[in-house]
């Protein structure tokens, strides 16, 4: 077929991408060109434009009064068109976007890794890891914020941070936003996945087994729900795009890209200025007000260490001044999430095809027009990579005093089945234990579910190698070191496998491979004991690095922040990030730690989002949220009563 006829078309095209991409990436350049010079003091520095970095500098940079600092050792996004296309998130996991941390092999997990060690995603640049994750909008469980104040972090209870999460959405979902739980109009902006073929397959496979769906941000996580994706006409909506970009050529704040911090002085108690390198230059930084880290779990670990911040006999150990003896990188918990269950069907529509995203040019295109570009494009590459859906799963011995999920299940339509899991043993250095299971699909079409580890028992640290800024850390998240950690991700695991049995799969014939790892057949064919060796071969790190810098009580000797997030025992010196949560969620951390942002922005700048949210939903949540709530509770109370 002749293509003379689409040449003027594909031209026109061609020079308003051209146009598109030069003014997409203005700030890029205006950047580039103003490199202004730092100043020797500011007001407010913040270490880390990641996720949570991103959003916090843009809230201070609305007081016109404070000049800030914000320092990020990656780039500007902006330089790469496809962190716009949500379908390439793990083709964009390269070292500019991501800092690939590696553990220290593990004991317990991961027997079927090089190294018997895991590579850990972390998003490197400014949005950080909302340029590279899989852009689920997920919250968690209310139980998991009331827990947090119920052992000493006042004011983070469930009714005191909902007001954050409804400030900081967009919600596109008329029908959500009618209810007390979501908000629009706010910089992120929050999409549900829309109906596919695998949702449909799914919600009748669910149905069959009294699981109701559910808005999974809502008043109940038991239940599956479609994705809730952090998208914009069919671009990926990070914390960079969402927040930080339009104040890039703010006049009080600056952001400075590819710069080191690394370490923080203290003049007696009190911090006092940073340590900054950039290229081979390193210069001193005053902050007049407060130092704020917001450079992930890893990051802001690692620089409080470096600064004499942590385990006084871990200091001392690398010669390094104790400022603060604080648990600093003590209590590192991740999720972990199972090998894939494989489904595999004869029949076409369940599978997603990308062969256009190949193409440079379609790549394009999809950056430029998201949702427009046609209705294969609209459909495919708007989805968070493959994961369309999600269900939270009560165990079957769940102890009653536990009301927050502990095992969750993500589904993921394949995109030709065989590339969907491809690229897995690379990203966890798998290899021919990954071929071994997935290396021969039954069909092109299907879909796999992963089991998830919500919670885990097992904990691990984060400690210095050497007192090399530029050396990485020794991370141990101790995987599957505690035994009710390998057996609720076992029952996920055959969870996931007994819906094969479910009429809607009879009615797809969907098959499984059913291949066993040589390492483990020698406890059966999928029993119990063989899912264990399984799992503890196979060991995909969640990529939730929580709790180094917990947050508790001030009386607390566990944690390493107060409630307003000032770091104990020191003076104008605070954290932000996902280091502060102290426990695991029942979700991932992106919505979790835009969270933390928007409230430390309010500790900082003493406003009150929790009463003007009150006022604005008052009714609503004097009535009839009080009224779900109630009815949630005797909801669970009858569920608990049957089983």
């Amino acid at each position: 077929m002749s293509i003379g006829k689409y040449i003027p078309a594909i031209i026109v095209v061609g020079i308003g991408l051209t146009f598109y991409r030069l003014l997409g990436l203005g700030d890029y350049f205006v950047e580039l060109i103003k490199a202004k010079e730092l100043q020797k003091e500011y007001d407010y520095i913040i270490v880390g434009g990641g996720t949570a970095g991103a959003v916090l500098a843009a809230r201070l940079a609305d007081n016109k009064d404070f000049n800030i600092l914000l320092v990020e050792a990656g780039s500007n996004p902006s330089s790469n068109p496809l962190v716009d296309i949500p379908l390439m998130a793990d083709s964009i996991r390269t070292p500019q976007l991501d800092w690939h941390h590696k553990t220290v092999p593990q004991k317990f997990a991961c027997k079927g890794h090089v190294d018997q060690s895991a590579i850990i995603h972390s998003g490197k640049g400014l949005g950080g890891t909302s340029n590279i994750n899989y852009m689920q909008y997920l919250r968690g469980s209310r139980y998991d914020y009331d827990g947090w104040a119920l052992n000493g972090a006042a004011g983070w209870a469930y009714k005191d941070v909902l007001p954050y999460f409804i400030k900081s959405e967009d919600q596109q979902n008329g029908e959500f936003v009618r209810t007390v739980f979501h908000g629009f109009g706010g910089r992120l902006a929050v999409k549900d996945v829309g109906p596919t073929t695998m949702n449909q397959i799914m919600g009748l496979c669910f149905k069959e087994i009294s699981l109701k769906k559910r808005d999974l941000n809502g008043k109940n996580q038991f239940g599956w729900g479609p994705t809730q994706a952090t998208i914009r006409n069919g671009v990926r909506w990070s914390t960079f795009k969402a927040y930080l970009k339009r104040y890039m050529n703010a006049p009080n704040l600056h952001v400075v890209t590819d710069t080191f911090a690394e370490k923080i002085l203290f003049e007696g108690k009190r911090a006092d200025s940073i340590v900054l390198k950039h290229e081979k230059k390193t210069e001193v930084v005053k902050a007049k007000k407060e130092i704020i880290l917001t450079a992930g779990t890893v990051g802001t670990t690692k620089l409080l260490l470096l600064s004499g911040v942590g385990p006084k006999t871990h200091l001392q150990k690398l010669k390094i001044p104790v400022v603060a003896d604080l648990p600093v990188g003590e209590n590192l918990q991740d999720q972990v999430v199972g090998d894939g269950i494989e489904y595999y069907t004869p029949y076409p529509g369940v599978s997603i095809t990308i062969n256009m995203a190949d193409s440079l040019l379609s790549s394009w295109a999809y950056s430029l027009f998201g949702t427009e570009v046609t209705t294969s494009l609209a459909g495919m590459k708007s989805s968070p990579r493959f994961r369309e859906a999600t269900a939270y799963i009560r165990l079957r011995h769940q102890p009653p005093n536990i009301k927050y999920p502990l095992l969750a299940l993500h589904i993921a339509a394949n995109p030709q089945a065989y590339e969907a899991t491809s690229k897995l043993h690379t990203a966890h250095d798998l290899f021919q234990t990954w071929a071994e299971i997935h290396g021969k699909p039954l069909s092109r079409e299907g879909f796999t579910i992963f089991p998830v580890l919500l919670h885990p028992r097992s904990r691990g640290t984060i400690r210095l190698n050497t007192t090399n800024p530029e050396d990485p850390p020794l991370i141990d998240p101790n995987y599957l070191s505690e035994e009710i950690d390998i057996k609720i991700l076992t029952e996920g695991f055959q969870f996931a496998r007994r819906l094969l049995h479910t009429q809607v799969m009879k009615d797809w014939e969907f098959k499984l491979t059913n291949r066993l790892l040589p390492e483990c057949q020698k406890y059966g064919n999928y029993t119990n004991a063989y899912v264990e060796c399984h799992l503890r071969h196979i060991t995909i790190p969640g990529g939730n690095l929580v709790g180094t810098c917990k947050m508790g009580a001030l009386n607390d000797p566990r944690a390493v922040v107060d409630p307003i997030l000032r770091v104990r025992g020191l003076k104008g010196l605070r954290v932000a990030d996902a280091s502060i949560i102290p426990t695991s969620m029942s979700a991932d951390t992106y919505a979790t730690q835009v969270m933390i942002a928007e409230k430390a922005a309010d500790f900082i700048l003493e406003k009150d989002t929790v009463r003007s949210i009150k006022e604005y939903f008052k009714h609503l949540i004097e009535s009839r949220h009080k009224k779900i709530m109630d009815d949630e509770e005797a909801e669970e109370a009858h569920t608990a009563k049957k089983s």
